[in-house]
């Protein structure tokens, strides 16, 4: 039947180790993986998302998922994520695995450097496919081994989001796929004195240095995966602009994980790409204080898991 042949872009991606996407010229640790979705997983995702209720604030809009945090960080449901939410991202996430073999890791290392070429197609998955006995995995230390709070924010063209800290309340790794439109994420180190905790709940600046900026370009279907120092010690935001510039190899830190065509893109419009769709983000994480509102109003207090 017409329109039911699955094309090579719809085939389920098969991943390298984590190694392979790392982004080495940044802090510990980030890493990139195009092509974490498929367009019609983009499809699919897009269409279920659009039947929930949005939070409107000044210049975006959000759906937090199960719940929304309360002010002192806590998520009030144990309630599981929705099933379009949990399958293919939450799977896929917790398949990712770091590699047992030294010499996997360089290999990869390698790999980073000096080509992305077919980094998630079935053709090169005889030598980077992920081994069943490999254990160590992104969540593997966080309390409930799994992300178990997803925020979606959608970007329209010139919207963006003032540099600031996730905080406290969550393990420290993000998982954030993006859908529909690109965008390009700024990092910043923050001044040592700075006390400042905010999150995409508000848009509040937190202080950060004047110094160097780390440029992450997130092409749609993508999943950035950041953790360690770079969540700790740095900011993040994206500029409010409807054109990105100034976009090379020497600009964008995750330049050599790009794929051809958006790499082909950005030098034939000499480092700009105009932003024309909104762009849709869903950011994965895993809050350490979880309680079940229920219990809480029935009588038995707070239980965190």
């Amino acid at each position: 039947m017409d329109g039911e042949t699955n094309t090579p872009s719809d085939v389920e991606p098969i991943f390298k180790p984590l190694e392979a996407y790392k982004i080495t010229s940044l802090p510990s640790s980030a890493y990139y993986i195009p092509n974490f979705l498929t367009p019609h997983e983009s499809s699919s995702l897009l269409h279920s998302i659009s039947k929930n209720q949005w939070t409107q604030l000044s210049h975006r809009r959000l759906q937090p998922h199960p719940a929304p945090l309360t002010p002192s960080g806590h998520l009030l449901t144990s309630k599981s994520l929705a099933p379009y939410l949990e399958r293919p991202i939450v799977d896929r996430i917790l398949s990712l695995s770091f590699s047992d073999d030294p010499s996997d890791i360089s290999n990869n290392n390698n790999n980073n450097e000096n080509s992305n070429k077919n980094i998630n197609t079935r053709d090169d998955v005889v030598s980077y496919n992920i081994k069943e006995g490999r254990k160590r995995r992104i969540f593997t230390s966080s309390p409930h081994h799994r992300p178990n709070h997803v925020l979606i924010n959608e970007y329209p063209p010139g919207t963006g989001i003032p540099s600031h800290q996730d905080g406290a309340a969550y393990f420290p790794v993000v998982c954030t796929v993006t859908l529909s439109s690109h965008t390009v994420l700024e990092i910043t180190p923050k001044q040592v004195t700075d006390s400042t905790t905010t999150n995409e709940n508000n848009e509040n600046t937190a202080e950060c240095n004047d110094g160097v900026k780390y440029k992450i370009y997130q092409e749609p279907l993508s999943l950035l995966i950041t953790t360690d120092e770079i969540y700790t010690s740095h900011l993040h935001g994206i500029s409010a602009t409807t054109t990105d510039e100034n976009l090379s190899p020497s600009t964008i830190n995750n330049w050599n994980l790009l794929s051809d065509d958006t790499r082909n893109m950005i030098q034939a419009g000499e480092g700009k790409v105009e932003r024309t769709e909104t762009r849709v983000s869903l950011t994965y994480r895993d809050v350490l204080k979880v309680t079940d509102a229920g219990k809480v109003f029935g009588g038995r207090g707070f239980k965190f898991r």
